[in-house]
């Protein structure tokens, strides 16, 4: 996230009413990706006495603050309750584009419209050990406690886990959970493959994706092996019958005969244990999905701005 703003010292206006204000200041800045916090923010009241709005120390693509619009009325929600709001909102639908729409954009849309829909929304920035910090989301859930929010499209890599012969799928969920602790890794999971946001069930999610992916893996070279017998079994076959003229109930060579026979038995054996395992992968994907989200780093710093 390039987007925290480079000041070398900045004068806080006192906080005054103003009938005519109609919208945050829009103050162009520079930016950089790790810069400590600016003390202060600025917080102004709108023509509606039950909304603020309130600038933050990061920027958007365009350069300009970020600015958060916060409703009196808004409440904490549930976890239900904000799964239904993810759900519904088009935030995650937005394209991810540097200089026009990027994570600090993602947040404060989020904010924004979980906000004016009566939901009491966060605003988060995260740094990592290496590369750009990043911005996304937070809500207090009145029944899990604080949970961060990424809606952010295109900015963590999907990584698949493919079997052979799957149906190749676009589609993904970008509303994800974020499991975010200082010194851990920075973890994702699409809204529709959680029911926690405790970060053991993110590292238990992760330790289920490796052994998926070692057992898919395993499977498809299965597969591959299977595949080329099937292919030298029906080369022999055609052998076999070309040797017999195509008489089919004459045995010019018992043997042979036994050896196909034997060998066509046990490849149904193997296609059988095949699908079986096919099966149980299928199933573990169901609930694991067909894809999961890299992380982006360890993180070391998060600012949470309520």
């Amino acid at each position: 996230m390039k987007n925290k703003i480079i000041v070398g010292s900045i004068a806080i206006a006192a906080i005054v009413a103003v009938a005519i204000f109609t919208g945050c200041i829009e103050e162009d800045v520079q930016t950089s990706t790790k810069l400590p916090k600016i003390p202060g923010l600025t917080e102004f009241f709108t023509s509606n006495p039950n909304v603020t709005e309130q600038t933050l120390p990061y920027v958007k693509a365009s350069g300009l603050r970020v600015c958060l619009v916060n409703y009196k009325n808004a409440t904490d929600p549930t976890w239900d309750e904000l799964i239904s709001f993810l759900e519904s909102d088009d935030t995650d639908e937005q394209p991810y584009i540097e200089d026009l729409f990027v994570c600090a954009d993602f947040a404060e849309m989020l904010h924004n419209n979980a906000e004016e829909s009566g939901i009491k929304a966060l605003y988060v920035g995260v740094d990592f050990i290496v590369g750009e910090g990043h911005a996304l989301n937070a809500f207090n859930t009145t029944d899990k406690g604080l949970v961060y929010v990424d809606c952010t499209r295109g900015f963590s890599t999907p990584i698949t886990a493919e079997l052979t012969d799957s149906e190749k799928r676009e589609e993904r969920e970008h509303d994800k959970i974020a499991y975010v602790v200082e010194g851990k890794e920075y973890g994702l999971i699409s809204i529709d493959k959680t029911t926690s946001s405790e970060y053991w069930f993110y590292e238990d999610y992760t330790k289920k994706w490796e052994d998926i992916e070692k057992d898919i893996a395993t499977y498809n070279s299965d597969v591959g092996v299977y595949n080329n017998d099937v292919k030298a079994y029906e080369r022999d076959v055609e052998a076999y019958e070309r040797a017999v003229g195509g008489r089919t109930t004459y045995i010019s060579d018992p043997e042979e005969y036994e050896r196909l026979n034997k060998a066509y038995n046990d490849l149904k054996a193997r296609e059988k244990e095949l699908d079986v395992r096919r099966d149980r992968l299928d199933e573990r994907q169901e609930e694991l999905g067909w894809y999961r989200w890299e992380s982006l780093g360890v993180v070391t710093s998060v600012e949470v701005y309520w």
